[in-house]
């Protein structure tokens, strides 16, 4: 497991720092962990939430 800076989870998911900040209070996206002045997140998390992006649209495929 290993915690994440922005700038590594926005090239990952390939959003912006509004955006994701945006999907995090609306309970879209994995909270950071705050850790000193920092934001951090685990990649574990982050690594699930691309994968339920690939999930839901294979299921969104197959209902059409």
């Amino acid at each position: 497991m290993k915690l994440l800076r922005l700038p590594d989870v926005s090239n990952r998911v390939r959003l912006g720092k509004s955006t994701i900040y945006a999907f995090i209070k609306c309970g879209k996206f994995p909270a950071p962990i705050k850790q000193g002045n920092g934001n951090y997140w685990l990649d574990t998390e982050i690594d699930a939430y691309i994968r339920s992006l690939v999930e839901n649209r294979a299921n969104q495929s197959v209902g059409e």
